[in-house]
């Protein structure tokens, strides 16, 4: 059965789903809802109106109240003679020879304000993400190793002093390639305040933002973000690898933009990556839920063990294993029947080194297993020589791999 105090309080807020819009105008089509609505709408306005009216509610007592309070309407409506004023914390209502119609009104007003106020107070909640032991074993491993290093620029340094927002953006996308050209969904204000945090090919980064969430940078990767979130969405941009543990926040989506398309989502981990020249963006959902949208294409909904690659404009959506994916966010690199060349690729890059196979037959080899990340290089290498039966040898900066 339709909640119509749930579906009036979110229609003052502007979140109505399709189904419960219609459940609106099903209720409203009847000529006395609609008078109560107008009713309602006109004693709050905006949304602003209600933000702001509402934070200056008590909540707990405003909920208490709603029964006392509709008993005296009631009694205002039995009585017919004389004035009662309902009186709450802040505000002052009073109540004059109501025809049944308008103690509905009233009545629900009432419903609607206690109801919003809890209702307000519950959609904005920001619930950080739970940060499990493995993680922040990891966190500890990476800063004892040396791998827990990036670059921070502020953005306002870089841009000229400019009196509109929009030349901000122009600037900004002229002069910084991994803006992406999607800057315009930072306001001016987070602009002047963003930081870009870049890592180099062998180090790594973990990031908290404003809202709690966070964000593991992974080698070559780049994050433009605002110092604080405001009101709206909770945009960032990112060109590289990471991994994001996601604040809960209904009343804010939190947006990943991309060279390909952007990724939303309201509390989740999920894992995105760019690097194929920037010609596809790939997200990996680990658990929750987010969309994906390649520019110039449809929304696509993405569930836990799905994989979305994202071109310019389509995306393929397969499942996928989420190991190799979790494995390097808890400091692991975990390979399942991958070539000798792709993990030597991966390796390489983190060891900052080079890598000479003796022949192209080695190159095809495969190999699975779990590897320490934070493991020094000569180790890891013996790990992979015993498992292949191959000889690896490590001079220098050179990693040499020979039958």
């Amino acid at each position: 059965m339709m909640n119509i105090q749930s579906i009036i309080i979110k229609s003052l807020f502007s979140v109505l789903t399709e189904n419960e819009q219609q459940q609106l105008d099903t209720w409203l089509s009847i000529p006395d809802n609609a008078i109560v609505y107008k009713h309602i709408v006109n004693n709050v306005k905006e949304q602003d109106d209600v933000v702001k009216f509402l934070s200056d509610i008590d909540v707990d007592n405003a909920i208490e109240n709603v029964n006392q309070r509709i008993q005296q309407l009631n009694a205002v409506a039995d009585q017919h003679e004389e004035t009662v004023s309902i009186k709450s914390r802040q505000h002052h209502t009073l109540f004059t020879h109501l025809s049944p119609l308008w103690r509905y009104a009233a009545a629900v007003l009432i419903l609607i304000v206690g109801g919003a106020a809890l209702w307000y107070s519950q959609y904005t909640k920001v619930t950080p993400p739970e940060i499990s032991e493995s993680v922040q074993l990891a966190m500890q491993q990476s800063r004892e190793s040396g791998k827990q290093d990036a670059k921070v620029d502020v953005l306002s340094k870089e841009l000229s002093m400019m009196s509109d927002e929009s030349g901000i953006n122009e600037e900004l996308r002229v002069k910084s390639e991994e803006s992406l050209s999607v800057t315009e969904s930072l306001t001016k204000e987070q602009l002047l305040s963003a930081r870009r945090i870049t890592t180099m090919h062998d180090k790594e980064f973990w990031l908290t933002l404003d809202d709690g969430t966070l964000v593991h940078l992974n080698y070559n990767t780049r994050l433009i973000y605002p110092e604080k979130f405001g009101r709206g969405d909770r945009n960032v941009i990112l060109d590289g690898e990471a991994y994001f543990m996601v604040a809960k926040d209904k009343s804010r989506p939190f947006i990943v933009h991309t060279p390909n398309g952007d990724v939303k989502v309201y509390g989740t981990e999920f894992n995105v990556n760019t690097r194929k020249n920037n010609s596809t963006t790939s997200v990996v959902l680990v658990k929750g839920r987010v969309s994906v949208t390649p520019s110039g294409d449809r929304e696509y909904i993405l569930r836990p063990g799905e994989q979305g690659t994202m071109t310019d404009n389509s995306c393929k959506i397969k499942e996928v294993d989420l190991e190799p994916y979790i494995a390097w966010n808890i400091g692991k690199f975990s390979f399942r029947n991958w070539s000798l060349e792709r993990i030597m690729d991966i390796l390489s890059r983190w060891y900052g080194c080079k890598v000479e196979f003796a022949n192209e037959q080695i190159k095809q080899m495969t190999f699975s297993g779990n590897l320490d990340r934070y493991e020094d290089m000569q180790p890891t290498m013996e790990a992979i020589g015993l498992a292949t039966g191959l000889t690896i040898k490590v001079k220098s900066n050179s990693i040499i791999i020979e039958k």
